[in-house]
C-alpha cells in the first residue's frame, strides 16, 4: 500500500513538473509572439511617424565623472571615416553656399589640415562662428558639430587627466566587454497585416492613397520592407503578405547596459554615457525601468523610431512581460493616431548632436595629441 502510494505520488509529481515545463515553453512562445508583434509595429510606426516628439536633454548639468564618461563614449564610438565622409559630401553638395566656401578657405589656411583630430578642431571653431546663422545648410552644420565633438571630447579627457583631483577616474577604470546582440532575418508581420488590426479594408485603401502622396513615407516604407538577399541583391517584399523577413536587428548599447543593471539589481544612481542620444524606443524602455524604482540618467533623447531595434531580455520574466506590454501600448497609440489623422512627422534632428564646442580653452594639449595619435591623414577638400 505504501509502495503504491509512493509510486502514485512520484507519478503525480512527474506530471506536475512536465506541465510546468510545458507552461514555461508556452510562455516563451507567447513572449516571442509579443516580440514579433513589437518589431512589426515598430516598422509600421517608423514609416508613418519617424520622429515622435521633440529631442530633449534629460540631464542639463553633468558632474565631472559623467562628463568624463560621455567624452570617453564619444571617442570610443568614433568612426572618423564615416563622419568625415559625410562632411565631405556636404561640402560637395553645398559647394556654392557662401559659408561652405568660407569653410573651405578657413580649412585650407590651417597647418596639418589632413590630420583628423586637427580637422575636428577646425570644425569645432568654425561651428562656433556660424552655428546661429540661418543661411548655413542644416546638414552641413550638423556634421560640422559632430566632427568637432571629437576634439571637444579629447580636450575634456585631457583636462581630467592633468587634474590630480580626478586621478581615480583613470586608476579605477573597469572594462567589461559585451558582445553585440544581433538577430539575423528577424520575422515580422507584413505592413498590411499590422495596419488591418486597426482599420478595415476601405479605410486601409484610403490610408494607402494618402501614403502614396507622401514621398518621405514611401521612401521609408521601401527602405524598411526591402531586404538584402544572400547574393547581395535587394528584394522588395510584399506589403500585403502574411509574414516578411526583416534585415539584421541590433540591441542598442544603452539597453545592453540597462539589462546588466536590472539583472544585477543595481539601485544606486547610474549615468549611462553613450555617443548618441537615445532613440524613441530606448527612451520608452528607460522610462519603464525608472518607474520600477531604478535610478538611471541619460544625457538626452532624439525621439526617432528605428525598426531594426531589439528588445532587451532580462532574467525576470515578469519584468519582460510588463515592459513588452508598455512598449506595445505606446506603439499602438502612435499607429492609431496616424491612421486617423494626416500623416506627418516632426523635422528630424541629429541622433548624436555631439559635445558643444568651447572655444575659450587652450588647444595646446589637443594639438600635441593630434600630431601623435597615429590616425591616418584625411583629405577633406580637394
Amino acid at each position: 500500500m505504501s509502495r503504491s502510494y509512493s509510486q502514485a505520488a512520484r507519478k503525480a509529481l512527474s506530471e506536475k513538473e512536465q506541465e510546468k515545463e510545458r507552461e514555461e515553453e508556452r510562455e516563451e512562445e507567447r513572449e516571442e509572439e509579443r516580440k514579433k508583434e513589437l518589431y512589426s509595429k515598430g516598422c509600421v510606426a517608423q514609416c508613418i511617424n519617424f520622429v515622435v516628439g521633440k529631442a530633449s536633454k534629460e540631464v542639463n548639468v553633468l558632474d565631472v565623472e559623467e562628463k568624463f564618461s560621455r567624452n570617453l563614449a564619444t571617442i570610443l564610438a568614433r568612426d572618423n571615416e564615416y563622419r568625415l565622409n559625410k562632411l565631405k559630401g556636404d561640402i560637395r553638395f553645398y559647394g556654392n553656399n557662401e559659408y561652405v566656401k568660407y569653410f573651405k578657405n578657413f580649412l585650407s589656411d590651417k597647418e596639418n589640415n589632413t590630420k583628423p583630430m586637427m580637422i575636428s578642431k577646425i570644425c569645432s571653431k568654425f561651428y562656433m562662428v556660424v552655428k546661429n546663422d540661418p543661411n548655413v545648410p542644416t546638414k552641413f552644420l550638423e556634421h560640422l558639430k559632430k566632427v568637432g565633438s571629437y576634439m571637444v571630447s579629447v580636450r575634456g579627457i585631457l583636462e581630467c587627466a592633468r587634474n590630480s583631483q580626478y586621478k581615480s577616474l583613470f586608476s579605477n577604470v573597469q572594462i567589461i566587454k559585451v558582445d553585440p546582440v544581433i538577430i539575423n532575418k528577424q520575422p515580422i508581420y507584413s505592413w498590411k497585416n499590422i495596419i488591418k488590426r486597426f482599420i478595415d479594408e476601405d479605410k486601409y485603401n484610403r490610408f494607402m492613397d494618402r501614403c502614396s502622396k507622401n514621398p518621405e513615407v514611401m521612401e521609408r516604407i521601401n527602405k524598411v520592407y526591402t531586404v538584402h538577399t544572400d547574393n547581395a541583391t535587394r528584394e522588395q517584399q510584399l506589403l500585403d503578405g502574411i509574414d516578411v523577413i526583416q534585415c539584421n536587428t541590433y540591441l542598442h548599447a544603452e539597453l545592453g547596459i540597462l539589462a546588466l543593471i536590472i539583472n544585477k539589481k543595481i539601485n544606486s544612481r547610474v549615468f549611462i554615457a553613450v555617443s548618441k542620444s537615445c532613440c524613441y524606443l530606448c527612451g520608452l524602455y528607460l522610462d519603464f525601468v525608472i518607474k520600477q524604482g531604478y535610478n538611471i540618467a541619460i544625457y538626452g533623447k532624439h525621439m526617432k523610431l528605428y525598426s531594426r531595434w531589439i528588445f532587451p531580455h532580462v532574467d525576470n520574466n515578469d519584468f519582460n512581460t510588463r515592459s513588452l506590454k508598455f512598449l506595445l501600448e505606446n506603439l499602438n497609440r502612435i499607429i492609431e493616431k496616424n491612421l486617423n489623422n494626416h500623416i506627418k512627422s516632426l523635422p528630424a534632428g541629429p541622433d548624436s548632436p555631439g559635445n558643444s564646442p568651447d572655444p575659450y580653452n587652450s588647444d595646446d594639449d589637443v594639438y600635441e595629441y593630434a600630431k601623435f595619435n597615429g590616425l591616418n591623414n584625411y583629405t577633406l577638400i580637394n
